[in-house]
């Protein structure tokens, strides 16, 4: 079966759960729009700009 990527609401994580690792309670959605791989966010401009702390897979939009 194919594995369906979700983003969380609130940091835009993409995960395959459907609540956020990091958030805990907060839903996934399957709603979301194109993405970035973070590997150093301290050395990203981009995870700078998008307050991207840990490193990751990110939607770049997540329709509520």
């Amino acid at each position: 079966m194919k594995e369906v990527f979700r983003a969380c609401k609130k940091c835009k994580l993409l995960t395959v759960d459907k609540n956020c690792p990091i958030h805990g309670e907060e839903k996934t959605s399957t709603e979301w729009f194109g993405f970035t791989i973070v590997t150093e966010p301290s050395l990203s401009v981009i995870a700078d700009k998008a307050g991207i702390t840990s490193p990751g897979n990110y939607a770049i939009k997540v329709r509520q």
